[in-house]
């Protein structure tokens, strides 16, 4: 069953969900911005790491893993 999309506004819970996701989180020193890096994708993703809320392209990226997850989990189980 594929997981529900995820819509939060909150950065601590999107950045969890990235870790948790198999992501990596990059500060840059003194820019204040953060990369966001996963295998899965050739580019990483910058934001301003200043903002507190979380950019639209991020929640994409999110939910693609969630289901691309989702579906490695369904292939395994049969």
């Amino acid at each position: 069953m594929n997981p529900p999309p995820v819509h939060t506004s909150d950065q601590r819970k999107a950045d969890r969900l990235w870790l948790l996701l198999g992501g990596e989180i990059i500060p840059v020193r003194r820019t204040g911005e953060l990369f966001y890096v996963h295998t899965e994708f050739r580019k990483p993703l910058r934001a301003n790491g200043r903002r507190h809320d979380v950019p639209a392209k991020l929640l994409t990226l999110i939910n693609r893993l969630q289901k691309m997850q989702a579906t490695n989990d369904k292939a395994w189980a049969s």
